[in-house]
């Protein structure tokens, strides 16, 4: 996996957690939307990260990321691909179709 586009989210710490903002979800409306920024444990932070510096052509697979548990690998990038900030390939596929979320 990898950002679908580099600079499209930053992470900062904030009162023990880390807190991700990214500006997918952006209005073209001034003020159309609310900031939602997605919230995760500071012991997350060194594998989003990872993935947040991981572009192309570059790939990162989720077994990988920095992190001792698998599960929580498998949810953080979970989290952003449902939110359409990582980039997939299936490398079991012939033509490495690309998918996002």
């Amino acid at each position: 996996c990898r950002l679908v586009r580099p600079g499209v989210a930053r992470l900062v710490v904030e009162d023990d957690k880390a807190v991700l903002y990214h500006c997918l979800d952006n209005s073209r409306v001034y003020r159309g939307s609310p900031v939602s920024p997605m919230e995760f444990e500071v012991d997350d932070a060194p594998a989003l990260e990872q993935l947040l510096t991981t572009v192309e052509p570059r790939w990162i697979m989720v077994r990988d990321l920095i992190h001792g548990d698998v599960e929580d690998k498998m949810g953080i990038a979970q989290a952003l691909f449902d939110e359409g900030l990582l980039a997939t390939v299936l490398a079991e596929t012939p033509d490495r179709t690309v998918q996002t979320g």
